[in-house]
């Protein structure tokens, strides 16, 4: 019934964080609505508009070095133009810091849920996300 949009919806998904992967940082605006907010699971833990968001995603992905992340126990539900993803999110890396010329290792799962809409262009596109670390 809904399996090709869930279909490219899980496929946006793993998209979006392949970014951090490839430095491909310009194509993060295309993910999000023109609304798009974002609660974070890093610093800082405010809600973020569309352009706090696109300044902090951009500079947190173009940061991580040897990034890698795994999706798991994803589940969308699409209610017509709009659909809720949520899933476990682990990721590694080593996030650089230029000024120091140091890096340090993260480990991190998190609890994720995406918030999408279909566009005017019929594709999904990002209207919230929200992202909750997990103790350990």
């Amino acid at each position: 019934m809904n399996e090709p949009d869930k279909i490219q919806i899980r496929d946006l998904i793993h998209k979006y964080f392949q970014i951090a992967k490839s430095k491909e940082i310009g194509d993060i605006p295309e993910f999000f609505g023109p609304n798009f907010t974002k609660f974070g699971d890093s610093p800082p833990y405010d809600l973020r508009d569309l352009d706090r968001a696109l300044m902090l995603e951009q500079l947190q992905f173009a940061s991580i070095s040897d990034y890698d992340f795994t999706i798991s126990e994803m589940n969308v539900q699409v209610m017509g133009d709009v659909a809720v993803a949520a899933f476990m999110l682990e990721s590694t890396g080593i996030i650089v810091d230029d000024y120091s010329f140091r890096g340090t290792a993260i480990k991190n799962k998190s609890r994720a849920t995406i918030v999408l809409q279909k566009d005017k262009k019929e594709r999904w596109v990002m209207l919230h996300q929200h992202l909750s670390k997990m103790p350990g």
